[in-house]
């Protein structure tokens, strides 16, 4: 799609943003987000962290933003999620089947499904979540052989990483911290450990 000015072409947003719901879909949205204050018991979505809000809003905005390009979008639906039908997850799933990897068909039904037991969590959908657990059985998750090294390469990398530490660097901060570096390379290598652990530790 081109812009009036004969521009660079524009992408058409995949996803609808929380305030271009449909009226019940938002407010329903915003009272799940709503957190936990004092006595008052949060949302059925305050339990969880930003991010993943912010995730599951945009994997559920998608679905929505499919809907409204095929013209099954309803502005004026009630109750909230009440357009997560099977006819429409159908339609939405055949879209996207050829486009993407069996784990992301599988991360769409999941979150969509989530999304929906949120903003309606009293309404049943057993049907959508057997849909998910179809897709899940089906998944083959990418090879990642290709990006594994080997932990010969990385002690030598962190060696080399030392040596030219102190070699080349002039300034004592900079071969300060290029041993350091090479030392955390060639440690993590040879002792994996947590983040947070690795983090702590203290020479001397």
């Amino acid at each position: 799609m081109k812009d009036r000015g004969g521009g660079k072409p524009q992408k058409t947003r995949q996803s609808l943003p929380v305030d271009e719901w449909p009226e019940a879909d938002r407010l329903a949205w915003q009272a799940a987000c709503r957190p936990t204050y004092r006595l008052r018991k949060g949302g059925s979505a305050s339990h969880l962290a930003p991010v993943s809000q912010a995730d599951i809003a945009a994997r559920y905005g998608r679905f929505l933003g499919f809907l409204k390009r095929i013209g099954r979008l309803d502005f004026n639906n009630a109750p909230a999620a009440s357009q997560v039908t099977p006819a429409n997850v159908e339609t939405y799933m055949a879209d996207f089947t050829d486009k993407v990897n069996s784990v992301t068909a599988w991360n769409c039904i999941y979150k969509l499904r989530r999304a929906t037991q949120l903003l309606s969590p009293t309404e049943d959908f057993t049907w959508l979540t057997e849909i998910e657990k179809d897709l899940e059985l089906l998944q083959e998750p990418r090879s990642k052989f290709d990006r594994l090294v080997m932990t010969e390469q990385l002690v030598e990398v962190g060696l080399s990483l030392i040596t030219e530490a102190k070699a080349v660097a002039k300034a004592p901060i900079k071969r300060a911290r290029g041993i350091r570096n090479g030392l955390m390379v060639a440690l993590l290598a040879l002792c994996p450990s947590r983040k947070k652990n690795f983090a702590a530790l203290e020479i001397d």
